[in-house]
C-alpha cells in the first residue's frame, strides 16, 4: 500500500511516454485503473519491437532529465550511463531539525 499515489497513477502522470507504450501494447487504458492489466505486457516480453520502443522511451526520459539538470544546475550528464536516483519526501518535522 502506498501513501495515496498508486503505481499505475504514478506511471501515467510521471511518465506519459511509458504510459502511452503500455496503452498501445495492452490495447486499452484499463491498466490505469487496474494494475493487474499490466500482466498483459508479458505477452510482448520477447517482442523485439516492444523492447526497442521501451528502450527508446527510457533513453528519451534520461536525456530529458540530463537536459533539465544541465539547465538548472549547469552540470553535464551523459544520458548513456546508468542513473541511480533516489527521491524521498522529507516530513516537515524532520526539516525543522535540519534548520
Amino acid at each position: 500500500k502506498t501513501n495515496g499515489v498508486t503505481p499505475r497513477r504514478w506511471i501515467h502522470q510521471a511518465n506519459p511516454k511509458l504510459s502511452a507504450l503500455f496503452t498501445r501494447y495492452i490495447g486499452c487504458k484499463k491498466w490505469i485503473l487496474d494494475l493487474g492489466e499490466l500482466f498483459k505486457l508479458e505477452a510482448h516480453l520477447d517482442d523485439e519491437t516492444f523492447q526497442n520502443e521501451w528502450m527508446e522511451v527510457k533513453k528519451e526520459n534520461k536525456q530529458r532529465l540530463a537536459d533539465y539538470i544541465q539547465r538548472k544546475y549547469d552540470i553535464e550528464l551523459d544520458a548513456n550511463v546508468l542513473f541511480d536516483i533516489q527521491v524521498k519526501r522529507i516530513h516537515e518535522y524532520k526539516r525543522q531539525l535540519m534548520n
